[in-house]
């Protein structure tokens, strides 16, 4: 399994653009996950991270494409 966290830092700093990261981790954490908001910080400075946390943020973030791309108005 390959996970571009290049194209996926870039992906989630598009949609901080819409939504807070506030709102992101309570989706993630509605889904059962446990998550905190220095998770996406560190990702986004570049810092090492866990791969369960990069394949939570990799899920939500296509997830979310996935919604805008069928479901426009959502």
């Amino acid at each position: 399994m390959y996970i571009n966290d290049y194209e996926l830092r870039e992906k989630l700093l598009e949609m901080l653009k819409t939504r807070s990261k506030n709102e992101i981790v309570q989706s993630i954490k509605a889904k059962g996950f446990k998550f905190h908001q220095f998770q996406i910080d560190k990702f986004l400075q570049k810092k090492d991270v866990n791969i369960s946390t990069l394949k939570k943020i990799e899920k939500y973030v296509l997830t979310e494409e996935y919604k805008e791309q069928f479901y426009p108005s959502y």
